[in-house]
């Protein structure tokens, strides 16, 4: 029997290094002599969510670069050793051809070790402005793709290529029918969706709380389904108790394809694959930057809003009614939000997965045959 093609995905620590990797995994494994492992960090939150997609998972030891001086800045270096032995384990025990890092700092052993070992590296950048680590990473990669097109240029011409951002599979393939009854909502009725993050966000589940009771002394036909995070849940659940309107509230969504295909609009926070995933479901939105991401979320957002898919707004200029009055305008107008959603649709670029997955395994072919 024919060797398997090796290939190594690793990236982790938050949805934005993950996601994408398990949309490349899932479109590689198409190919029936393809075999993906995907290496995250231990214990983090990319071992339950690659494990759930049925992915081979491996983990190593690592820890993000600390701020200041503190005890963690000893640590950190001897995770990061750590973390370097256990990649040259990994990668001489599964011997990939092929290296896919999505970035984040659990990437950065198993990339430069495996750069070391000869072994292509190729990186991918979500975000509008790279990461540090992604900004380390190109120097040892032998290309590099972008999210966004803007992005591509602040790496070396030579290696980048904008290909857009990789969606996973059951977000593309979910159907808005068979969403609505799932969640019970009202098919002749508007449905706004908050996405807070999976950890939620404070000041978008109070301001958009505040503006579900505005609306609700309207007569507009509108419903909600709100991701709240585990901490702010009881508190929005008690102050939603009265609320004539639906509101259907959970701390996270375990099913979040359900939710973008029953939504009309999104009120979200900006990060790469948020915005990617309401790209390719056509659906308009308000984007809430978060304020504390080194400005990576309000450029991601400022990107959708220059395309006409959605309107920005950011968090210090979010004063009592602000999101409230952008809501009832845009309900209003539902003209403003159909052509919004088609400008989604055309920013979204569909083959993102297949362009990245194909050079992958082009690449490990021609190591094969090397």
């Amino acid at each position: 029997m024919e060797a398997k093609v090796r290939i190594l995905i690793t990236g982790g620590g938050t949805g934005g290094h993950v996601f994408p990797g398990i949309a490349i995994a899932q479109e590689l494994l198409k190919r029936p002599e393809v075999e993906v492992l995907y290496v995250g960090k231990n214990n983090g939150p990319e071992s339950k969510w690659v494990k759930e997609k049925g992915l081979s998972f491996e983990g190593i030891q690592a820890s993000g670069f600390p701020r200041g001086l503190t005890l963690r800045l000893f640590t950190f270096w001897l995770d990061l050793m750590k973390g370097f032995r256990q990649a040259g384990e990994l990668l001489k025990k599964f011997e990939p051809r092929v290296v896919f890092s999505t970035g984040g700092y659990v990437s950065v052993p198993v990339s430069v070790v495996a750069a070391w070992k000869g072994i292509p590296v190729f990186l991918f950048e979500p975000n509008v402005r790279p990461g540090l680590a992604a900004r380390v990473l190109a120097l040892v990669s032998t290309k590099v793709f972008t999210g966004f097109e803007k992005t591509a240029q602040t790496f070396a011409r030579a290696k980048s290529v904008w290909v857009g951002i990789p969606v996973r599979v059951e977000i593309l393939d979910a159907v808005k029918e068979k969403a609505l009854g799932e969640w019970g909502l009202d098919r002749n009725k508007t449905t706004i969706l908050l996405l807070g993050g999976s950890q939620g966000a404070h000041a978008l589940n109070q301001y958009m709380a505040g503006a579900i009771q505005f609306l609700a002394e309207g007569d507009q036909a509108v419903q909600f389904l709100m991701m709240t995070g585990l901490a702010d849940y009881q508190k929005v659940a008690d102050q939603m108790e009265k609320c004539p309107l639906k509101v259907i509230l959970r701390p996270f969504f375990t099913n979040i394809q359900d939710a973008y295909a029953a939504a009309d609009l999104v009120v979200a926070r900006a990060g790469a694959i948020t915005c990617a995933e309401l790209l390719s479901r056509g659906l308009p939105s308000i984007l809430i930057p978060y304020p504390h991401a080194s400005g990576h979320q309000e450029a991601n957002a400022r990107a959708l809003e220059n395309a006409g898919a959605a309107v920005v707004i950011l968090e210090k200029e979010l004063e009592d009614g602000t999101l409230s009055e952008k809501l009832a305008g845009l309900l209003n107008e539902p003209e403003t939000i159909k052509s919004m959603g088609l400008k989604a649709k055309t920013a979204f670029k569909e083959r993102a997965s297949a362009v990245i997955a194909e050079d992958l395994f082009q690449s490990a072919q021609i190591r094969k045959i090397a």
